[in-house]
């Protein structure tokens, strides 16, 4: 699940004259909308993963959250309104998706979700210190990277509506790409820092703070997805099951 928030705030318009974006503000709001998808997953987790209607909700959830986000992508103005949305429907998912690998690995979800949250910290480390500057040769790598991703998972959903799976699930092999994917979207909260910077300084409307939130909300998402993967082929290739 590539991040398609990952626009670069260009220059200044003459709409951003009130209430600019702030710093503060921006990561407020990504704090809120994180927190409202935990609490979405964990809910979810608990009283919707083993209904029967779980399938359903699944699949509801992740359309309703592809729908919302490119909403959100084309009409960032209205990302205050579509944004708490895709963190519930996306909390859903994410919950009945990690209750599915709790039953292989208990406790598997909270290491997931520790090392997400450790890997944004040492992007921002990495960021703030300025041990990895986000110039125009970096951004064109890692979105260069994060479309690739994209076209490989969308000819693997293709390919898997023949019978053909591009993507392994266990393995050296499926932990290799797995580990390389997990890499590029760790590499993403670079631009989304680097983003966050810009919409602020170029003196970016209020609402770009729910916009630069979400698309952090985004790669967050994607990271935890992978991480869980990849934790679940190396407790299998090493004999992990319960």
């Amino acid at each position: 699940m590539a991040n398609p928030a990952m626009k670069i705030i260009s220059r200044p318009t003459a709409e951003y004259v009130d209430s600019p974006a702030t710093m503060k503000g921006t990561f407020t709001k990504a704090f809120g909308l994180t927190l409202v998808t935990i609490i979405s997953a964990v809910l979810s987790g608990m009283y919707l993963a083993g209904s029967p209607a779980a399938y359903g909700i699944l699949v509801l959830g992740m359309i309703v959250g592809v729908v919302l986000t490119i909403v959100t992508c084309f009409k960032p103005q209205i990302a205050a309104m579509t944004t708490p949305g895709y963190a519930v429907f996306e909390g859903a998912v994410l919950g009945i998706i990690s209750a599915q690998f709790e039953r292989m690995y208990f406790g598997i979800s909270a290491i997931a979700v520790g090392i997400t949250l450790a890997t944004m910290f040492l992007m921002l480390f990495l960021w703030r210190a300025q041990i990895i500057k986000v110039t125009n040769q970096v951004r064109s790598v890692i979105i260069s990277m994060t479309g690739a991703v994209a076209i490989f998972y969308f000819i693997n959903i293709i390919a898997s509506l023949f019978g053909f799976h591009l993507m392994p699930t266990s393995g050296i092999f499926g932990i290799a790409i797995s580990f390389i994917i997990a890499g590029v979207a760790a590499f993403n909260f670079l631009l989304d820092f680097d983003n966050i910077e810009q919409a602020v300084s170029y003196g970016a409307p209020k609402y770009m703070e729910y916009f630069c939130a979400f698309g952090l909300l985004l790669t967050l998402v994607w990271l935890y997805i992978e991480i869980l993967r990849l934790i679940q082929m190396i407790l299998a290739m090493f004999g992990g099951d319960e």
